[in-house]
């Protein structure tokens, strides 16, 4: 997976997509003047996760497959709890534990666990809590989200 934001992403945005790379283990590009196809044309993942904003805050995520189409996506809130130390999020695929249609399509959409992972993702059709160590890092309010097939 490969993580990009809008083109001028907020500190707050930009801080989201460093917690997503560093929590799924994958790279975060910035995105700057680059247009989407730009960034799908040089990416080897089969996944491409956009991180929006809206009026400076962190908005939305959008998962598109390595030929542009778009799968998810979901539209939230951000609250952050605890700061993560960057070696301990270092690792493999973190589980996505709950029920619901989010779930199954993030599970869908993302790497498979390999369940060696010292983190989780905790997933309703509301909530996704993201834990490491035990501890809660940060939530996504989810006000709603949208496949391609709806």
């Amino acid at each position: 997976m490969l993580i990009s934001s809008s083109r001028s992403p907020s500190p707050p945005t930009r801080t989201l997509c460093k917690y997503l790379a560093s929590f799924f283990n994958c790279e975060y590009v910035t995105r700057g003047k680059s247009g989407l196809q730009d960034i799908l044309y040089g990416m080897d993942a089969e996944t491409l996760l956009i991180v929006g904003q809206y009026h400076g805050n962190p908005a939305s995520l959008t998962f598109f497959d390595s030929e542009g189409q778009q799968q998810l996506s979901i539209w939230m809130n951000v609250v952050f709890h605890d700061k993560p130390k960057k070696s301990s999020l270092k690792n493999s695929m973190p589980p996505i534990k709950g029920g619901g249609g989010l779930a199954g399509l993030l599970g869908g959409l993302l790497p498979e666990s390999d369940n060696k992972s010292r983190c989780l993702i905790q997933v309703t059709d509301d909530l996704m809590s993201f834990y490491c160590n035990g501890n809660n890092l940060f939530n996504l309010k989810v006000k709603g989200f949208k496949t391609t097939a709806d």
